[in-house]
């Protein structure tokens, strides 16, 4: 498939309705203010924690303000590939998601090869080859990845103290009982939900479905929805809806309402990377610092005895958009976070590192208890769905399916068949 130019993309844009309107009006080139589009665990990772702001040098010394873009996962693409369609733009660098890192896009990002061949990044070499090629097209590379966001069962061991439990699931045939003893009223009248997970999403989904041997997209691109995998998976969140299990808003909820969810108390497992857990114990904004500990996902019990594991693992990169007024500065914030000392840094505020070297330093091993288990994962971790160029509509149409069979409306096995009639014709034909 042809790559898309500027002018196609804003033509295409255009004529699905796209806005192409409200960006700032330019600025003179001599602004100090810069500007980054991204999720706000990007902006968190590099600016708070125990490692503090680790960029702030780089700001002082470059009398930069940084201006942070920071919007939930879809906003984020429309933004990013809205102002990358203009003529030019205020944005210095794109978070991108490895989902949307299609060969479509790459043409509306800078190649990073005259970059790092003046100014190259510290010990390229050591950043993950695997997400170095995903952000790749055409012998040029078009993005630097920085964070990886692999999943874990993050569980309230307060609530499992209190409610007789000595330890988390293992296997995926306890997790609907584990949940059970866990949904209650405090005494203090806070209702607790024993499980909770992003039901305007796919991965938690999808690695509950690989708990039972199923799959979603397979990388040769064929949809496997209506597996027995799936099908068992729909019918778990059923039930745990219908038993009041889960919160009765769940697909009203967005990631930072299950983060507050689970730092107030009221859900007591779910899964989310596992630098999530520096929030969850954070005093500041959480009821329970301290009490949040970690898991390796459920298998089945066959996986468990022959030592399988799973995890799902996505991971972003920065890029510069070609129609961006700061490319120089863009690229000298992105050799900053991306030295090995940044990435350490970053990683102990709560970052997945993208060097495999960080996992062996001393001070991430000494401040971050769960960097073995994370490595563990990490190794078994697959992505939960393959790139390609119409994966935003694959992802609503599993959400309104997985919906639909959660709350009752269709028989589970009836959205898996609808899964994967309606989501096989959006599929690339594998290479």
């Amino acid at each position: 498939m042809t790559a898309l130019n500027r002018r196609q993309f804003v033509t295409a844009a255009a004529a699905a309705g796209v806005a192409l309107t409200g960006v700032s009006p330019a600025r003179a080139q001599t602004s100090t203010k810069f500007t980054i589009i991204s999720h706000r665990v990007h902006q968190q990772t590099l600016t708070e924690g125990p490692s503090g702001n680790v960029i702030k040098g780089w700001s002082d010394q470059n009398t930069t303000t940084l201006d942070w873009v920071t919007l939930d996962l879809n906003a984020i693409h429309d933004r990013v590939f809205r102002e990358a369609g203009l003529t030019s733009s205020e944005v210095g660098i794109d978070f991108v998601l490895n989902t949307r890192a299609v060969p479509e896009i790459m043409d509306l990002f800078e190649s990073l090869e005259p970059y790092l061949a003046k100014a190259g990044i510290e010990d390229f070499d050591d950043l993950s080859p695997g997400m170095v090629k995903a952000f790749s097209a055409k012998g040029a590379r078009h993005g630097v990845p920085f964070r990886h966001a692999v999943n874990a069962l993050h569980y309230n061991d307060s609530y499992f103290r209190e409610r007789g439990l000595d330890g988390p699931p293992k296997v995926i045939d306890d997790l609907l009982d584990y949940a059970r003893k866990l949904s209650f009223t405090r005494a203090d009248g806070t209702k607790v939900y024993g499980w909770g997970f992003e039901a305007d999403n796919y991965p938690n989904v999808v690695m509950l479905a690989r708990a039972y041997d199923g799959d979603f997209i397979t990388d040769d691109y064929k949809c496997v929805a209506d597996g027995p995998g799936m099908i068992k998976a729909l019918a778990l969140l059923k039930t745990m809806y219908a038993e009041g299990l889960i919160p009765k808003n769940i697909t009203a909820m967005k990631q930072n309402d299950m983060i507050t969810a689970m730092q107030t108390g009221q859900i007591a497992m779910t899964y989310f990377p596992f630098g999530r857990t520096v929030i969850f114990n954070d005093p500041k904004s959480s009821k329970f610092p301290g009490a949040f500990k970690l898991a390796l996902p459920v298998v089945s019990k066959e996986m468990l005895a022959k030592g399988q594991l799973i995890s799902t693992a996505e991971f972003w990169a920065t890029m510069i958009p070609k129609n961006s007024k700061s490319k120089e500065l863009a690229w000298s914030l992105i050799r900053e976070i991306s030295t090995r000392e940044n990435t350490i840094k970053a990683a102990i505020n709560g970052n997945g590192p993208v060097r495999a070297s960080a996992y062996s330093d001393a001070r991430l091993i000494e401040k971050v208890p769960y960097a073995a288990l994370e490595a563990q994962a990490l190794r078994a971790a697959r992505v939960p769905m393959p790139a390609f160029n119409k994966s935003a509509e694959a992802k609503d149409i599993f959400v309104e399916e997985m919906q639909a069979a959660m709350l009752g409306l269709q028989p589970p096995e009836v959205s898996a068949k609808n899964m994967t009639k309606r989501i096989q014709p959006l599929l690339p034909r594998a290479s």
